[in-house]
């Protein structure tokens, strides 16, 4: 299925100074050369001020930060770099605001006196061109298809180089996870180390329903399945023998799935027919579902509250250099957070699509991100009210269900920022908001 990329919300603008609040980003590889240039950006609402690059004057400046200009070239040529289907929802707003974190951020290394040498970044090149798998010269010729020189990178990671010991002395060495939080994170988490009943299987598929009927004679007459599966298979895993690895219901088409969960280990299926052809499923092995213990669950917890404080206090930290900081937007306008409840109505809602994913009417749908502070202070508002009654449909940015249902359901009014609160008739609100605006938002939901 092709994934339709999110929307994002345009604003009007007007020319006056303001000042500017952090947003987090989340570095996602699209291959070693572009995340060098780009980085995919995660958005938290309410923490984005944004500007009209019609409006910039003479000078083509698009913003001023303690006395130090970012220009409107530099903002152009950044999102130049950004590949095309990462344009419908990063803006040159977004990566303005990134360069404005990134200036202050280097101000403030400067001042502190961090450095990277030359030693440093030229390890830290060595290995980039290692990772990429490529040779000097195909590296080299990869940048110059892309616009890119080794000097622009190379500059690039060496500023990346020192915001991260910037960080890393005045926030990252400075937080700990106790025993405590994690036993805490644990007990109130335990459904995060359920490892669901999974199965193996291998199969064949082919176009039609005969060839299938004849293969599987073929199988029950004692013919080899890998052998046939690489002969005669048409999906990818046929390389491989037809072998799918391990996976757990959810994540195959219900026709399959149901099929290879009801098979005994080393049972043959009928021929089962999905939306992508005519199947043969042998089933290897199948195993119960499982619980980690809190000593086996120990480190990765710490991992995931390291990184939650880390976003937090990342983000204090920079709020920080701007509250002291002298920062101009010029033709901005700052976009304030509100408590009052300002939804948009799409023009129509698929009644069927909503029905496909078992969502009833009167649910909430909530999008949010696991990195996203605004989004953590709405949790417990949410599950407050489940508690009293009203239904929410958890849209985690990790859950690829929910992205597909979100994509397909309501790309129309999906804003591009998290937390975002939707009905099923298409009414939105994107931002933090009280629990009595959140329940009566829930209620207009039920209505």
């Amino acid at each position: 299925m092709v994934r339709k990329m999110i929307k994002t919300k345009e604003h009007s603008m007007k020319n006056e100074e303001i000042k500017v609040k952090p947003f987090k980003k989340n570095k996602s590889k699209n291959n070693l050369i572009i995340i060098a240039v780009i980085g995919a950006v995660v958005i938290c609402a309410f923490v984005l001020y944004f500007i009209s690059f019609n409006k910039a004057p003479s000078k083509d400046i698009a913003a001023i930060v303690n006395g130090e200009s970012i220009t409107l070239q530099d903002i152009n040529e950044q999102y130049g770099r950004v590949p095309e289907e990462y344009k419908q929802f990063i803006t040159k707003e977004m990566l303005l605001n990134q360069s404005i974190n990134e200036l202050l951020l280097l101000q403030e290394a400067k001042k502190q006196g961090i450095s990277v040498t030359a030693e440093e970044l030229s390890e830290v090149m060595d290995n980039l061109i290692i990772q990429s798998g490529l040779s000097k010269e195909e590296f080299d010729k990869t940048l110059e298809e892309q616009n890119l020189t080794m000097g622009f990178v190379e500059d690039y990671y060496k500023k990346q180089m020192v915001i991260n010991k910037l960080l890393n002395k005045t926030v990252i060495s400075k937080i700990i996870v106790s025993v405590s939080e994690i036993k805490e994170y644990y007990n109130n988490n335990e459904n995060e180390f359920i490892t669901p009943e999974q199965v193996r299987a291998r199969h064949i598929l082919v176009n039609s329903s005969e060839e299938a009927e004849s293969i599987l004679k073929e199988l029950k007459d004692g013919a080899d399945f890998i052998d046939l599966a690489k002969e005669k298979s048409i999906c990818p895993s046929a390389s491989e023998g037809g072998d799918l690895g391990y996976f757990s219901k959810g994540q195959m088409v219900k026709e399959f799935e149901d099929a290879a969960f009801a098979l005994e280990v080393g049972e043959l299926s009928p021929v089962v027919e999905t939306q992508y052809g005519y199947h043969i499923i042998k089933l290897l092995d199948k195993t119960p579902e499982t619980l980690k213990s809190l000593e086996e669950a120990m480190g990765e917890i710490e991992v995931i509250l390291k990184q939650e404080k880390q976003n937090e206090e990342i983000i204090n930290y920079l709020e920080g250099l701007i509250e002291s900081a002298d920062i101009k937007i010029l033709g901005g306008k700052e976009i304030s957070p509100t408590s009052e409840i300002a939804p948009i109505t799409a023009s129509a809602v698929d009644d069927e699509c909503i029905t496909k994913y078992d969502i009833p009417k009167n649910t909430v749908i909530f999008v949010y991100s696991e990195s996203c502070s605004h989004c953590a202070k709405m949790k417990p508002l949410v599950k407050e009210l489940e508690g009293e009654g009203y239904n929410f449909y958890w849209a985690g940015g990790s859950d690829s269900n929910a992205y597909e249902m979100l994509n397909e359901c309501f790309t129309d009014i999906m804003t591009g920022y998290v937390p975002q609160f939707i009905c099923p008739d298409g009414v939105e609100y994107t931002g933090e908001m009280s629990i009595e605006d959140l329940k009566a938002f829930a209620d207009k939901c039920r209505a």
